[in-house]
């Protein structure tokens, strides 16, 4: 079975991104599984985590998405906290700067999904 986890809050510690799940989730087991995707019916990415003998997924919705053009500026994987560890999720920032550019202009993603995240990634990609 996989799981979702919604990030429902991040902030900057040391020039490091620490995401946090909703305080109920504190148990939970999960290791980095080093891929990012893209989620364009809720407008979220992906992050792919081992949970046991599967896969489940840790979602960082487009509130959060002015945060991860920063931490793709500074070329740093951001780390998530589960109760009182800090996981690092390994290949994220790669991950996602391939992503982008293989989502902009590409309208399988859907109008709204490419729209958002050429507009919120505008200086990242035009960066390149």
């Amino acid at each position: 079975m996989r799981n979702l986890y919604k990030i429902e809050k991040c902030q900057y510690l040391h020039n490091d991104l620490h995401f946090s799940l909703n305080e109920s989730l504190n148990r939970i087991q999960i290791e980095p599984a080093g891929q990012v995707l893209a989620d364009s019916d809720n407008l979220a990415f992906i992050y792919l985590v081992e949970e046991g003998d599967g896969y489940s997924y840790v979602q960082i919705p487009q509130k959060f998405w002015s945060e991860l053009v920063q931490l793709v500026k500074l070329n740093r994987d951001p780390y998530l906290m589960v109760k009182d560890e800090k996981i690092k999720l390994t290949n994220f920032t790669e991950e996602l700067h391939s992503l982008l550019f293989n989502i902009e202009g590409n309208d399988n993603y859907g109008n709204e999904f490419v729209g958002t995240v050429e507009k919120i990634f505008k200086e990242i990609l035009i960066g390149e």
